[in-house]
């Protein structure tokens, strides 16, 4: 799957007028069709640790991240997506319950905690939208990472989670911020491979005033690249002003459906807002753990760094402590704390 962009947006009109695509949910959409959401790439669960991979720093910083803006013994997932951060959790933790809208992905995170012997994280799939099936107070703990802003009412979302959430526990969120794809990217093009016969072209429109993103996905009876040949020169990508209503009129024959997800993606301050009125007594924004532990990797000299995991957490967990309780600007680093 690759991103791509460009200026053109006559075509959702022409999606809208043509295809006239069926509203749903963004499992229907994308996760309920992916074998690995992250495509098989975290550490851990797909890969071998590697000391010397900034982006496994980034992932054992979000770890500590997590587990210290939560302090919790039983800790809700909501969005686990292949088991994340849930299964990097688990062996600090008691229990960890993961809850996700789609049920393949639910499928796909109990096969990875099978596979990696993890006994203590388990997996439900809960319809988005509906309530969680748990008594109030329920747990010490909630993680979710860029999976509100998934749901077809965050705030809604957000007075659930606060609902089991017993007295004095944490929730950690990670949000998407729109902010992040202004200047040319509020339209982005991805390409996914369904089967070796079927693909989907999903579209972004993103709205970063309104704080709100439209997106669309077309179903072809083609491989992945068949399409990208039919709307590109390029093998591997299909830049965004390369989807135009004559490519499109093309591929039409081949369409076996259409849908848009509406999402609603509030930006920091309004999440805030949110989670204060909703009735969390403590809302921080804060540095994220991530950013943090990608941030040292690169001011380390390689030569100095940790040689193995254990050494890494050492140097990690203590610091990562400290700066997940630094107040950041909302949208600099996305990440919430909010305690009941």
């Amino acid at each position: 799957m690759a991103i791509m962009q460009g200026p053109d947006i006559d075509v959702f009109g022409w999606i809208e007028r043509e295809l006239r695509p069926k509203a749903c949910t963004t499992d229907e959409l994308l996760y309920d069709d992916m074998e690995s959401q992250s495509l098989r790439s975290l550490p851990i669960i797909y890969q071998p640790f590697d000391v010397n991979n900034r982006l496994h720093w980034d992932d054992r910083g979000s770890l500590f991240d997590y587990l210290f803006s939560t302090s919790a013994r039983r800790i809700l997932d909501f969005g686990p997506g292949d088991g994340w951060p849930s299964l990097i959790v688990a062996p600090f933790v008691e229990e960890v319950i993961g809850v996700d809208g789609s049920a393949r992905r639910v499928r796909v995170c109990t096969e990875n905690a099978k596979r990696l012997g993890i006994t203590n994280a388990s997996f439900i799939h809960v319809p988005p939208g509906e309530p969680l099936p748990f008594p109030d107070a329920s747990f010490d703990g909630i993680t979710a990472a860029s999976s509100v802003e998934q749901t077809p009412d965050p705030k809604s979302t957000l007075r659930e989670l606060f609902r089991i959430l017993r007295p004095g526990g944490r929730l950690r969120i990670a949000y998407e911020a729109l902010n992040q794809y202004r200047g040319g990217r509020e339209r982005e093009t991805w390409l996914l491979k369904i089967s070796d016969h079927s693909s989907r072209l999903l579209l972004y429109d993103r709205h970063i005033e309104q704080e709100f993103v439209r997106w669309y996905g077309i179903t072809l009876l083609m491989s992945d690249v068949e399409v990208a040949k039919l709307f590109s020169s390029e093998s591997d990508s299909i830049p965004f002003d390369k989807v135009t209503i004559p490519a499109l009129g093309q591929a039409r024959r081949s369409v076996t459906e259409a849908r848009v997800c509406n999402l609603t993606h509030p930006s920091g301050r309004k999440l805030v807002s949110w989670l204060k009125e909703i009735g969390f007594r403590e809302v921080l924004p804060s540095r994220a753990g991530r950013r943090f532990a990608s941030e040292l990797f690169d001011r380390m000299a390689e030569e100095h760094r940790p040689k193995n995991l254990e050494s890494l957490d050492e140097l990690l967990r203590p610091l990562v402590e400290i700066a997940i309780r630094m107040a950041a600007p909302v949208e600099v680093d996305p990440m919430i704390t909010a305690v009941k």
